[in-house]
């Protein structure tokens, strides 16, 4: 159950790698669009900024 905004983004980013076969730039592009009304702003800024710095270390 994803109760955290990292653990849905990290869902997301799988699922588009996985299922859609997006590339690097791709994901980034999604990434920085992703929005969930289930988290605040700012919880959901601080997930995609994890998220983009761990994927830019790969």
């Amino acid at each position: 159950m994803e109760l955290t905004a990292i653990a849905s983004l990290k869902r997301n980013v799988k699922f588009w790698i996985e299922r859609c076969g997006c590339n690097d730039k791709q994901i980034i592009a999604n990434i920085k669009g992703w929005y969930n009304f289930a988290y605040s702003p700012s919880e959901q800024e601080k997930a995609k900024e994890e998220i983009l710095k761990s994927f830019m270390k790969d």
